[in-house]
């Protein structure tokens, strides 16, 4: 008890005892008449200990709930010398805080607390500071994304790492604990310092050991005798121990921020920390600003400790009770599956379709309880309140547990209950007692970005994992006993995360009577087509296999690999045949010399695209824009507009790219710049195992240099987010259930694959808009930096033409088109040749063989080198070839065409087979085979060959091809010059699987390692 722990604390010296006990004395004697008859009702003091031998430190809240139980909800308590009133039970506190929210708004002097900031910061000032701190700190967090979805974004982004690092168990028990803090720190550190950690990274564990160690020390016993006895605090060593922690803390953040001054950019604010900064330099010549080092150290300290701190706790608390009650679990999950598409994750727009869910996470902050009895305030005047006059400079405890715990408006208030925030009909209710972020002038400045975390990481992970108890440890073995600090804690304890095994949604579509009568009239539909219109067809079309109804010809066509399917049938069908995806017609050219033919002869009749149902919906969202002359049009964008729109903005592109330096040298400066950046990263793996997807960076970046006018550091979280969702676009381009939708448009109510890529494509235009936004700002005439720069320049000089076709749609869908094109294709093909280089190692000797022969010493090579460099060239060449990275994109007649005895009507779909050109037996000597030789005469001088179309041919070629024949040579080249890349330990040359590339919008490699070691 208090007693114990206070004659611990003093015992080393009777003589301090006695004159503090003496000092007591007379404090009772005189003062304490004097208020006895104003101050609220309580325990009568005993001299020197007050009324802790009614207290138990190791758990005050719980003390105090019992005297809330005799004395009433608003009493007074002396924690030795010092004079507490409590406030216990929602309707007191809120009327405290609510009602009387000036009267109570100051924060209480606490001594540790005090000795720890000086009253600088946020959560430990006052007055005028107080105010100027928060207000600023709600303004910039807001501007940072604080509830918005730009902040969705980044959370997202953590909680895939989270997820990666659960995985990474296998389902064998761990503690979740420092990866729970550090998953939910780097959410915060994205908004205070714009980028987040690795969760190994050195500066981040540091920060945490020690937030988390004073964290256990100020709900100490110890410590809190510290803040009853300040003058004795010289016996305390908690109380040292916390100061000490706060001066090393205050050390790490000196430098973090000292790196930030010196790369300072007022045009480029990363985060709360650039913000304060600006803000500094601002006010540098008022004589007496509150933006000073002390308060940027203790308000980044506040947001990082209260930011990391309470969240990862309640989700623990949440991991520990679904262990507990795994029934729960399950409804959780079964909620989920009726509402989130299979493989994906929760979305903040998912909370109002799962009121259960939400009620479970609510119940856990009610009874996790984690900040029991709030953080104090104090009275800033002499207060009035209930009857009882509460002198200036009273502390006051809001009791948060009793109004979490009050039996007036909980029915079971100490169990785990989610119907506590359930109506009869499952609809989530809110409860006014729930306070679990205290409420009133004081409460928590987060409580939005919390809320929004708490929901995406612990939906996220059920999403993904099934949490038992470790083995051999039942449910009921599982203690919920908290473990008390200054938050309380779950105690120690392991969980094993399962990977769940998600339910197709076809399930639910095979038993709903709806559904199926839909399905009935479909067939119907398609009976009458295939009998009618089909047969009585008067145009001579290609020969094909006969279509089934509904389906035509899908059950000839494997959907993760049409390119194969399109192949085999050629070998039936001739080069060029009909093919029915469900409903839909079209024709398939296979074949060099003919599609050759049919791009490049007759390159204005199949110059269009077709309307493809996905990416009629990606280019804005559904939408369709008046035309002049009473039409309507619906494509905006750069790769799938057609006509006049596409013809300008092609132009309008190429030209602007140019200017840009593509193709020049000016762009080849910043490949060179990458490059260093790349190699330098692939050093820090040591020699050591990493994912081929790293190489993806550097050709992203360059991408990123012309669209956006400067690169990103690979940790930015900006360009992860980026990353992430291009990423996760380019699978589900290539998933199965996309293509039913494009090939059943008018079923799309059954298919969410389509409607998770759309949310995925807005997340990307939320941050394209941000930097429209931003280049508007900072416009200038005299120096367009980016194509987005071009972008506006040109909607500028055309603002009074009445049918421009520079308007928002269009710009945003035209930079949304070179973001997705121009970072995947060449960040893959990167991929594939150092994976060839492993498979093939001396190919890769010969390659470096001849850069040694070619290039000095020291020096990088040019893109003009290639021409010296014939082998490297022929093997850059033969990668392209051998990996067919782009099967096909579809094109469509512009109008009725005649070709080689066919008759194909105007808008007809049409698939040149690029697949079927790199593959060509005609053309090809070996086309199944990696074979440099392709691209080399005899004398091992290098060819070109016409059937080489990796880029396509024609007026619908791709744009960028210069840019990326520059960037695959430079950095191959850099990379085979510094590095030989190996297969990782245990992994031979013959392991690597070459045969069954991933299946998304283009054909990527397996997920693979390898191991770069350092040249002489």
């Amino acid at each position: 008890m208090a007693i114990q722990s206070l004659l611990q604390y003093v015992g080393s010296s009777s003589l301090l005892y006695l004159t503090a006990g003496l000092v007591a004395l007379l404090y009772f004697l005189t003062s304490l008449k004097k208020s006895v008859c104003s101050l609220p009702p309580g325990p009568r003091p005993l001299p020197l200990i007050g009324n802790l031998n009614v207290v138990d430190l190791k758990k005050p809240f719980q003390s105090l709930t019992e005297l809330s139980k005799i004395y009433g909800n608003i009493f007074t308590v002396h924690f030795g010398p010092r004079k507490a009133v409590v406030l216990a039970g929602y309707e007191t506190i809120k009327d405290a805080l609510l009602n009387h929210a000036a009267e109570f708004g100051e924060r209480a002097e606490i001594p540790i607390f005090r000795k720890m900031t000086q009253g600088n910061g946020i959560a430990f000032s006052h007055g005028e500071l107080w105010k100027t701190m928060r207000r600023f700190t709600l303004s910039t967090l807001r501007d940072f994304g604080m509830g918005k979805r730009t902040v969705e974004i980044r959370i997202l982004e953590e909680v895939n790492s989270l997820i990666k690092y659960f995985e990474s168990h296998h389902g064998k028990p761990f503690d979740t604990k420092m990866i729970l803090n550090n998953a939910v720190s780097n959410v915060i550190c994205s908004i205070l310092f714009g980028e987040r950690f690795e969760y190994d990274d050195p500066l981040l564990l540091t920060l945490l050991k020690l937030i988390n160690e004073n964290t256990k020390l100020l709900g100490s016993p110890m410590v809190l005798l510290y803040n009853f006895y300040p003058s004795l605090g010289f016996l305390s060593g908690a109380s040292k121990t916390v100061l000490q922690n706060v001066s090393e803390l205050n050390a790490f953040l000196q430098k973090f921020f000292q790196e930030h001054k010196e790369e300072f950019n007022e045009n480029n604010l990363t985060g709360f920390v650039d913000a304060f900064l600006m803000k500094q330099q601002q006010e540098s010549k008022k004589p007496h600003t509150m933006f000073n080092n002390a308060n940027l150290l203790f308000s980044t300290l506040d947001l990082f400790a209260a930011g990391t701190e309470t969240t990862s706790t309640t989700v623990r608390w949440g991991l520990l009770l679904m262990m507990k009650y795994p029934e729960i679990q399950r409804k959780i999950q079964e909620e989920m599956n009726h509402v989130i598409e299979p493989g994906q994750l929760p979305r903040l727009e998912d909370r109002k379709k799962m009121p259960y869910t939400d009620a479970v996470i609510h119940e856990i902050q009610r009874f996790a309880n984690i900040v029991p009895m709030g953080v104090s305030r104090s009275t800033p005047t002499d207060v009035n309140f209930q009857g009882y006059v509460i002198p200036k400079g009273t502390e006051v405890i809001p009791l948060l547990t009793s109004a979490l715990n009050d039996e007036l408006h909980w029915k079971t208030p100490d169990q785990f209950n989610p119907s506590h925030f359930l109506d009869a009909d499952g609809n989530f209710i809110r409860k006014e007692a729930f306070i679990p972020f205290s409420i009133g002038r004081r409460a928590c400045v987060g409580e939005g970005l919390a809320r929004m975390e708490l929901f995406l990481f612990f939906a996220g992970l059920l999403r993904k994992f099934v949490f038992q108890p470790a083995p051999g440890v039942d449910k009921s073995d599982l203690d919920l006993t908290a473990d008390v600090g200054f938050t309380l804690n779950p105690m120690p304890h392991l969980v094993c995360a399962i990977i769940t095994k998600k339910m197709s949604f076809l399930i639910s579509f095979i038993f709903d009577p709806a559904l199926i009568c839909l399905l009935c009239a479909a067939v119907l539909l398609a009976v009458l087509y295939f009998s009618t219109g089909y047969k009585n067809s008067a145009f001579k079309f290609p020969p094909g296999p006969t279509p089934l109804p509904i389906i035509g010809n899908l059950h000839l066509v494997d959907l993760r690999r049409q390119d194969k399917s399109l192949m085999k049938l050629a070998e039936k069908y001739g080069p060029i045949f009909t093919l029915h995806f469900g409903f839909q017609k079209v024709v398939v050219l296979t074949g060099y010399e003919v599609v050759r033919e049919a791009l490049v002869n007759y390159t204005e009749e199949f110059v269009d695209r077709p309307s493809i149902p996905i990416f009629d919906q990606i280019q804005n969202g559904n939408g369709t824009r008046e035309m002049s002359g009473g039409g309507r049009e619906g494509r905006h964008r750069l790769f799938f507009s057609i006509g006049e729109l596409w013809r300008t903005t092609r132009r309008f592109t190429v030209s602007s790219m140019r200017n840009l330096g593509m193709g020049k040298k000016i762009i080849e400066g910043r490949i060179f710049e990458e490059l260093h950046f790349l190699i330098e990263m692939i050093k820090s793996f040591k020699g050591e195992p990493f994912n081929l997807t790293s190489f993806n960076c550097a050709p992203i970046n360059i991408t990123f240099v012309l669209l956006f006018g400067d690169r990103f550091d690979y940790k930015d979280p900006t360009f992860l987010t980026l990353l992430r969702l291009i990423d996760e676009v380019m699978i589900l381009l290539g998933s199965p259930y996309l293509n039913y939708f494009n090939f059943y448009p008018f079923l799309g109510f059954l298919f969410k694959t389509h409607k998770i890529m759309l949310g995925k494509i807005e997340d990307v235009r939320v941050i394209l808009r941000q930097y429209m936004k931003a280049s508007r700002e900072d416009i200038n005439e005299n120096s367009v930096r980016s194509y987005i720069d071009a972008l506006i320049f040109k909607q500028q000089e055309e603002k009074n033409k009445k049918d421009s076709l520079f308007h928002d749609d269009n710009l945003i869908a035209s930079i949304l088109d070179l973001v997705m094109a121009g970072t995947e294709t060449i960040a893959t093909t990167l991929q594939w040749a150092i994976l060839l280089m492993m498979k093939y190692p001396e190919i890769q000797k010969k390659v470096q063989e001849e850069i040694g022969r070619t290039l000095k010493a020291g020096s990088w090579a040019t893109y003009e080198d290639r021409k010296n460099m014939p082998f490297t060239n022929a093997v850059l060449h033969e990668v392209q070839r051998f990996i067919t990275l782009l099967p096909h994109v579809p094109r469509c007649t512009a109008v009725d065409t005649h070709f080689r005895g066919y008759f194909l009507p105007k808008g007809i779909i049409v698939i040149p087979s690029l697949t079927s050109v790199l593959l060509d037996k005609t053309q090809w000597e070996t086309p199944h085979q990696f074979n440099p030789n392709h691209f080399l005469d005899a004398e091992g001088n290098f060819v070109k060959r016409e059937a080489f179309l990796p880029f396509s041919t024609g007026r619908r070629n791709c744009i960028g091809e210069s840019l990326a024949k520059m960037e695959l040579f430079v950095f191959f080249v850099g990379l085979l010059q510094t590095f030989t890349f190996q297969p990782q330990p245990g992994v031979s040359e013959s392991d690597l699987d070459l045969t069954v590339p991933q299946t998304t919008f283009t054909l990527r490699p397996q997920p693979q390692a390898t191991c770069a070691v350092l040249r002489e």
